[in-house]
């Protein structure tokens, strides 16, 4: 297709910028294809670590396999949908893993990363400096970003220094501290275009392509498996009214069916926000009964065009015939009247808005393409 002209203002309403630039520091794996490949780039940056240090990749495919990787070294390759990693059978013990579970996921990699080496501050404000320079050459003008705690004080940095040409809103992990949580909300506060903490976000299930998004019957793909939720739908609701009861805004990541029905559910009873509205982030699968209840609950729905390219080569095969599901929806949220916002996930995907919008007019989506100016409507203004 014709790549689309860029509209003035986008705004990428779902990013790991911050995250990304870091995990990026060492070895950026998206690009590779094989084992033998992705042994060679890791037995490259083994050579010169460090004797006992990490050595770390992020966009491992979850296939690909190091082949005949050197077992005396601590290495860690996170996969691209930033759900599971690759260990090394060093860095397994290191991390007081089972010596057999060389792929770990979920809460169990988010744990292990937790206790990986920290960056340091001025590490990661190296990281992130090209990273918002090149969003702000290709035409972006604001960010959401789901920041880890540290993120606050790298952003503060860079606009300090007169170096951050974006607007940026920060979303806080749901397992903050919740005075931690206030103090970075009164320092940065929402009214603030600069650099605003707009509010919290919850994991809620997984990802379709580790068959761990939570969906209402098995995956086509492997008949013993439905997907999972990460908690249970009274904790959701508990931990969603402990944010909301204080005024914030809550962010649920809900990618199958089920999971964006329990999220609805859970938003819908939860207290308004102060400022803004409640938001479903991915929402790659759903009911359509759920349509409605988007615009009916005024909840945004935080989507990802993109996403649907990098999900073609095996989408049909996982989903299989579901009828009562709208997949990658945009052109059903829209006509049901739901408030959408555009985002990338970068960089679990590609932030390149000429894609985005390419993805989301691509004639291939069948009744879910948008026309180009609808597209770049949903891309550039909604709720902040």
């Amino acid at each position: 297709m014709t790549r689309p002209p860029i509209p003035a203002g986008v705004r990428d309403a779902h990013t790991h910028l911050a995250a990304g630039a870091a995990d990026l520091l060492d070895l950026d794996l998206r690009g590779t294809r094989s084992g033998d490949e992705l042994r060679d780039l890791v037995a490259a940056a083994a050579n010169v670590a460090a004797p006992g240090a990490w050595v770390r990749g992020w966009g491992w495919d979850g296939t690909s396999l190091p082949a005949h990787l050197a077992t005396d070294r601590l290495v860690f390759l996170a996969r691209r949908d930033g759900h599971a990693a690759w260990l090394s059978l060093p860095a397994r013990a290191a991390l007081g893993l089972h010596a057999d579970t060389a792929v770990i996921a979920e809460e169990v990699f988010d744990a292990a990363r937790d206790r990986l080496p920290a960056r340091t501050t001025a590490e990661r404000v190296a990281a992130l400096r090209p990273r918002v320079v090149e969003l702000a050459a290709r035409g972006v003008a604001a960010v959401d970003d789901m920041v880890e705690p540290w993120a606050p004080e790298v952003y503060a940095r860079l606009r300090d220094s007169g170096e951050l040409p974006l607007d940026v809103g920060m979303w806080l992990p749901d397992a903050i501290v919740s005075s931690d949580a206030d103090a970075l909300r009164r320092a940065f506060p929402e009214g603030d275009r600069g650099l605003a903490v707009l509010g919290a976000k919850i994991f809620l299930d997984g990802t379709l392509s580790a068959r761990t998004a939570a969906l209402s019957s098995p995956y086509a793909d492997d008949p013993g498996s439905s997907g999972e939720l990460r908690m249970g739908e009274r904790e959701l609701a508990e931990r969603i009214a402990r944010w909301a009861s204080r005024g914030w805004r809550v962010a649920v990541h809900a990618i199958g069916d089920r999971a964006v029905s329990v999220a609805l559910d859970a938003l819908e009873r939860a207290p308004r926000p102060r400022a803004g509205s409640h938001r479903i982030e991915h929402a790659q699968v759903v009911r359509r009964s759920d349509l409605a209840r988007f615009a009916a609950g005024r909840i945004v729905a935080s989507v990802q065009p993109g996403h649907w390219n990098d999900d073609r080569p095996w989408l049909a095969r996982r989903l299989g015939e579901r009828p009562q599901v709208v997949v990658h929806p945009l052109r059903s949220l829209a006509r049901s009247g739901a408030t959408l916002v555009f985002g990338s996930d970068w960089p679990v995907s590609d932030w390149d808005p000429a894609a985005i919008l390419v993805s989301a007019t691509d004639p291939d989506r069948g009744e879910e393409a948008m026309d180009a100016a609808e597209a770049a409507a949903w891309y550039t203004f909604g709720p902040r």
